[in-house]
Order: C-alpha cells, then structure tokens, then sequence
C-alpha cells in the first residue's frame, strides 16, 4: 500500500490510538520510513548444534551458549535426544531442544530451520560445538556490525576433498555462520536445490558425512555466492596461508592455531586438542598453554583443562 495521505491515523500503538498531523512532505517521509523500520523483523536467533552421550552439558558447551546468548535474542540448544541429569545455569533467552541426530549439521539445522517463522528474524546463526571458545565474541560481532555482509562465517576455507563436485571449492567453514535477511530468504531456496531425503535417508555413515561436507559445507556458500550475496569471513586464511607460507588449501585453524588466536580469533578446534601427531605439520601444539594464554581468565580455564583432560582421556 502506497502512502499519500498527509493526516494518518495510527491504532493499538502500545495499546492506545495515535493521531499523527504531518505537515510538510519531509515529515511524511520520515514517517514512512518508521513504518517500514517498524514491519520489518526485529529478532535474532542462534541455533547452537551440540551432541553428547554423557548425561550431562559440558562446562565448554555452557560458556559457548552462555557467550552467544549476549549477543542473540534467542538461543537454542539443539541436542541429541538423550536424558540429562543436571543443566547448566543457561541466560534467560537460552532453550534445550532435544532433536534425533541425522544428518550432521545439516539435518539438524535443516529439521529445525523448517519448524520456524523464518520472517520473525532479521539474523540466524548456525555454531556447533566442534570448537571450544577461549575468549569472547565482542571483537567479532563489534566486527560484523560494520563488514555489510549478507552471509559470514568466522574463518574460511580453499580445501577441495577428492569427492568434490565443485569447480570452486572456496567456502566459509561451516561451524560458525550467520545468516542476514538475504540469505534467510534464500535458504528455503537452497534446500529445494539439495535432494534432503536422499542426503539424510543415507545409510552408509561415510557416504553421508561426503555429502554433507560437499553440499553443506562447500555447497551452501557456492550457492550463495552465485546469488549474488555478499560473503566473507573474519579471518582470511588465504592471509594467513601467505603469511606462514603453507598451501593455500589447508586447514588453517587446525595447522595454525595459535597464530589465529594471537590475531583475535576466538575458538580452538576440537581436533587441535583430540587429534594424533600425525595429522600436525609439526609436533602438536600444547593446547592447555594456548587456553592460559588466550583464554579468558574469568571463564576458569583450570575447570575448562580438566573437563578436556578427561574427555581426550574417554574417547
């Protein structure tokens, strides 16, 4: 609906009807323009993708969520069907939502994508818990506010796996990204492109786990990408790979994760910590100095080292 009334009533305005007179052409404008701010979506949502057999949440999932709570109107924890025996003291706007473990992050993000109002929200995340969070998320969503991205993620990636069916294998590596109202509405799109019930009806794990890596997390940037979005990371790891001279498609946080961490980057890979020797160029990095020196001192890295010690110890 076009506006070209120059006297506009407003009703149930905070439960009260408004009577606005606007005299000049400049007011009705600005006016307008309200109006439009006011109809469009004002929530943000984070779905954090988590899995566990223990019956408990892990200290470092509890400060992953709490963290990302600061910065999202809605948290959800979207677990794996178990029973929990004790919950973590989560912030206020954070839920536990228990889920059936298919299809890695794909069909955990994809069965829970479908069950929302996606108009509702401006903003959605995707994190799972693949990394551990040494310090805070201010530089990076303090950064966001100001890059103009559409679709983001926190560092990207140029490795191209011998199942790949792309050309152009450069993608934003799937553990952290951000949607904006764009790629929002584009993801419906997106899943229309992917054969979903064939991906999670797959019944060979390593056959499924190849899809998913090839339409997911190469695919869904490449998809983006060729819509036109704008895309880009906080981390450029063709930066780095320069910098440090390896190749250009390695797997930067896993091979140089203290040179990120001393430039900002706040997460430590999972893999840095439970990997054999073998997989480093060089011998492994001592992981528990690396959370002394770049964790946050106020987040008990003693607790978080011990919780670590122990689960390299299970596994």
């Amino acid at each position: 609906m076009r506006c070209t009334a120059t006297e506009i009533t407003l009703f149930e305005v905070h439960t009260e009807c408004v009577h606005l007179v606007i005299d000049s052409k400049r007011q009705f404008r600005l006016f307008c323009k309200l109006i439009s701010r006011m109809a469009e979506p004002q929530k943000s949502l984070c779905i954090f993708i988590h899995f566990s057999e223990e019956q408990h949440i892990p200290f470092y999932v509890e400060v992953f969520v709490n963290e990302l709570a600061k910065f999202f109107d809605e948290v959800v924890l979207l677990s794996n069907d178990r029973t929990l025996t004790s919950v973590p003291a989560f912030s206020d706007n954070v839920v536990i939502v228990f889920q059936e473990n298919k299809g890695y992050d794909f069909g955990r993000f994809y069965n829970y994508f479908k069950s929302i109002e996606k108009d509702n929200y401006y903003r959605i995340a995707c994190v799972n818990d693949s990394n551990i969070l040494v310090n805070q998320l201010d530089n990076v969503l303090n950064w966001e506010k100001i890059s103009g991205f559409d679709f983001w993620g926190l560092v990207d990636s140029y490795e191209k796996p011998w199942f790949s069916t792309w050309a152009d294998n450069h993608h934003i590596q799937s553990h952290f990204l951000v949607f904006h109202k764009k790629a929002i509405d584009l993801l419906s799109e997106y899943f229309e492109s992917v054969d979903v019930d064939a991906l999670l009806n797959e019944k060979n794990q390593k056959t499924l786990r190849r899809n998913v890596i090839n339409k997911w997390e190469i695919g869904l940037s490449q998809f983006m990408i060729s819509k036109g979005l704008k895309t880009g990371c906080f981390c450029d790891s063709q930066e780095f790979t320069q910098r440090f001279n390896i190749p250009l498609d390695s797997n930067v946080p896993h091979l140089l994760p203290e040179e990120l961490l001393a430039n900002g980057y706040p997460l430590l890979k999972k893999k840095v910590i439970f990997e054999r020797k073998k997989f480093f160029r060089k011998s492994p990095p001592d992981w528990k100095k690396l959370i002394r020196n770049y964790g946050n001192p106020l987040w008990k890295p003693d607790t978080l080292i011990e919780e670590l010690i122990q689960m390299k110890k299970d596994q």
